[in-house]
């Protein structure tokens, strides 16, 4: 499994665990095998089984929403590179999204300024998961569209 270049990704991956999490505890409590306690509320399993599984199905649809978002940004991301005008920007900034984790490891971003049509854009990168080489104040190639979409290749 490749590491993910996007955050809808790794909500992706969350929320496609959550999803099969909460569709199997409500098949177990459809099954009774699952016991629930004393509270009015839960006392029926079949309650208790509804309520996971309909968390579960929400859970799996917002998986399927971020599935389609990343599907898009890959898209574009791709057709940036291909057809979108190369011109140099500049990096303000790259640190460590500290806070950000996948396998323990935590990806770097590349914050960056690039003027189109009369415009100035600041932009994020993707997820880079190798520290990249670039210092505050460099030259970066940028490839843009007339929509002020860009992105930045390596």
């Amino acid at each position: 499994m490749s590491k993910p270049r996007y955050m809808e990704e790794l909500l992706k991956i969350i929320f496609s665990w959550l999803s099969a999490t909460f569709i199997v505890m409500g098949v177990i409590c459809f099954m009774s095998i699952l016991k629930s306690k004393d509270s009015p509320i839960t006392q029926e399993l079949t309650i208790l089984g509804i309520v996971f599984s309909l968390l579960g199905i929400v859970f799996f649809i917002v998986q399927i929403i971020l599935i389609i978002i990343t599907s898009l940004k890959n898209k574009l991301h791709n057709e940036l590179l291909l057809s979108g005008t190369k011109i140099e920007g500049t990096v303000e900034k790259v640190y460590l999204q500290k806070y950000t984790q996948y396998g323990n490891k935590s990806p770097y971003r590349i914050l960056y300024t690039y003027t189109w049509q009369g415009k100035v854009y600041h932009q994020k990168s993707c997820l880079l998961w190798d520290k990249p080489n670039f210092m505050e104040h460099d030259s970066i190639a940028v490839y843009a569209n007339d929509l002020g979409k860009s992105t930045i290749q390596l």
